[in-house]
């Protein structure tokens, strides 16, 4: 159960020219690798000729990106070359497809406004159906023999609870599958007042061609047939523009240069000869090279690759864990990345961690949910494996405590009933918070000992801690006082020998550190308080339950008693496992402050 922190090995890639680029891509697909750059020859990537040229694309990327075709996933194909070369290969591609492709393009953009155009006539015929509505006052705004004229704005859908009186106008409002619809007769003056109201909501006005006539069925018969021919043009132009795009390869030269971009912004400089150019990094220590070796072979790429196992400064730093502990590793990063010298304390908390939560949170039913969530969501969810280990630790708390859905008379309790025996239920967690301070006392003894100043530990720290284990054995047996004596003797030789005229500091740090110890081991009696507040909260329930009749009326306050304990309660006890594991475990040992090891993200 007890695992260090391991550092990264030293990389180096030797590849051709060329190849480089693609070399770190197939590196970084391969295993995790932190780029790092240390010798002082390394020349930027990033020459004035390749931004110029970065600069081209992004122009074109601008102007073209929405017509640029993408590749299919899993089969596009990506173009490999020296970037200069590939650069000037790819706008070469990129101009000649422009060229054949802009006035399609344009084409397509005025289509695809008419296909609107037809849509909102359509929306709007479709709207009035046979209602009776004439069109005949409203195409080309064309003015009646009584001087009045009839307009229609079409304005966003959420404004479809609009209320509009506006003296000498008649106005209709018709809901639309897309818009609403405003239907005004009237003269100018009142018009011109509708047309500031609505262009103050967003609405424009929408223009009936000289076709539009008779009723709305007409007008929605008419739009979609020339509907139709404008979706079918539209299809037309794509297919032609994805066979342009195909023959001058526009997908393959697009992810080439992005590739380029990943390799620019990942490598930023490298250590160039004459026809060979060297990269270097730190890899994770499990890492074998016949495995790089074997991938770079299969990719193409020329070159070599040497590991050592160490490298120039201080390597960064990995937690290397089975995969059972691997989620555990969130609570340590919560803090930062244990240093060389510390325990990792991942594995242990696969246990401590499920334990707590579980003894707060104690009830079959409830814990099967949380199981099958977990289950459900584990290929969508990173946290899910600890959905699934609070859950199995809350169905076993659950049958000590005899607690299935809130009900405690459903199952017999393998230990006791939380509500019938508190004192147990507090004092219980109290002996976990007393062996895990212990055990953070023991890890920062080994860490103390991995550092090479173990002496020095036990003359400091290690007659606080038989103190505190004296302390804790008092209240069993005699031999708890004997232990305690022998701490302090302990911390009195100790400090002696090292600083015998600093008494007073030693020993008020002495009365505060045991003053410490004893506020983070009450500390966990909260977790027994917890549990007692989730026995108290589920015994609520089943009293609503049985005061709403049984039956139907009772299932449903039984559920939704269980549906607030599980999103409440949850949380609640999710935070204070994490705190208890921060401030009275951690704090004993770990100080965090150890380089973590960020792997570069392959390109997507």
């Amino acid at each position: 159960m007890i695992a260090r922190p391991q550092p990264a090995r030293w990389l180096r890639l030797l590849a051709v020219d060329d190849d480089l680029p693609l070399g770190l891509e197939t590196l970084a697909r391969t295993v995790p690798f932190e780029p790092e750059t240390v010798s002082a020859e390394a020349r930027p990537v990033l020459t004035p000729e390749i931004l110029e040229r970065l600069k081209r694309f992004d122009a074109l990327a601008e102007v073209f990106r929405h017509g640029w075709p993408d590749a299919e996933p899993g089969t596009g194909e990506v173009i490999h070359a020296a970037p200069l070369l590939l650069l000037d290969q790819a706008l070469a591609a990129l101009e000649s497809w422009r060229a054949e492709a802009e006035p399609l393009m344009q084409l397509e953009h005025e289509q695809r406004a008419r296909e609107a155009e037809w849509l909102q006539l359509q929306d709007l015929g479709r709207s009035l159906g046979e209602r009776g509505v004439l069109l005949d006052p409203f195409v080309r705004e064309r003015e009646t023999h009584i001087g009045v004229r009839g307009v229609i704005h079409a304005l966003p859908l959420e404004s479809q609870s609009l209320r509009l009186e506006i003296p000498g106008l008649l106005i209709r409002l018709v809901t639309g599958e897309r818009r609403v619809f405003v239907l005004a007769v009237g003269r100018d003056a009142p018009l011109g007042t509708l047309v500031e109201q609505v262009g103050a909501l967003h609405g424009r006005p929408l223009t009936l061609p000289e076709w539009a006539e008779g009723n709305g069925g007409a007008l929605a018969e008419k739009a979609g047939r020339r509907l139709l021919i404008t979706s079918a043009w539209i299809r037309e132009i794509q297919e032609r523009l994805q066979e342009i795009g195909a023959r001058h390869r526009v997908a393959a030269w697009i992810q080439a240069v992005r590739h380029l971009k990943w390799y620019f912004q990942a490598a930023r400089t490298v250590e160039a000869g004459a026809a060979l150019q060297r990269f270097e990094g730190w890899v994770a220590p499990q890492i074998e090279v016949s495995a790089i070796h074997e991938r770079l072979r299969q990719a193409g790429v020329r070159g070599l690759v040497s590991l050592s196992g160490r490298g120039p400064g201080e390597p960064p730093l990995t937690l290397v864990n089975p995969w059972w502990a691997r989620p555990f590793e969130i609570f340590p990063r919560l803090l930062g990345m244990p240093n060389r010298d510390e325990v990792d304390p991942s594995r242990l908390l696969f246990l401590v961690a499920p334990l707590l939560f579980g003894y707060m949170f104690g009830d079959v039913g409830q814990g099967a949910v949380l199981l099958g969530s977990g289950i459900a969501l584990r290929r969508r969810l990173e946290g899910a494996w600890l959905l699934i280990t609070g859950g199995v630790a809350s169905i076993f708390f659950g049958f000590l405590f005899g607690s299935l859905f809130c009900s405690e008379a459903l199952l017999p309790p393998w230990w006791l009933h939380p509500t019938a025996h508190p004192l147990a239920v507090l004092a219980a967690p109290l002996a976990l918070g007393a062996g895990l301070i212990l055990t953070g006392m023991g890890f920062s003894a080994l860490g103390a000992h991995w550092a090479g100043h173990g002496w020095s530990w036990w003359r400091h720290e290690g007659g606080v801690a038989w103190i505190y284990l004296g302390v804790l054995l008092a209240f069993f047996t005699p031999i708890g006082y004997n232990l305690a004596l022998m701490g302090v003797a302990l911390f009195v030789i100790g400090n002696a020998l090292e600083s015998p005229g600093k008494w007073p500091g030693r020993l008020a740090h002495l009365i505060e550190t045991l003053l410490q110890l004893g506020v983070n081991t009450f500390s966990f009696a909260r977790v027994g308080a917890f549990a007692l507040a989730h026995a108290g909260l589920s015994h609520a329930v089943v009293t609503l339950a049985g005061l709403a009749g049984g039956g139907l009326a009772g299932g449903v306050v039984l559920l939704m008693g269980n549906l607030l304990i599980l999103a409440l309660e949850g949380m609640v006890v999710s935070v204070q496992t994490t705190r208890l594991i921060l401030f009275e475990f951690f704090v004993r040992f770990l100080v965090a402050d150890g380089r973590p090891f960020r792997p570069l993200p392959p390109p997507d």
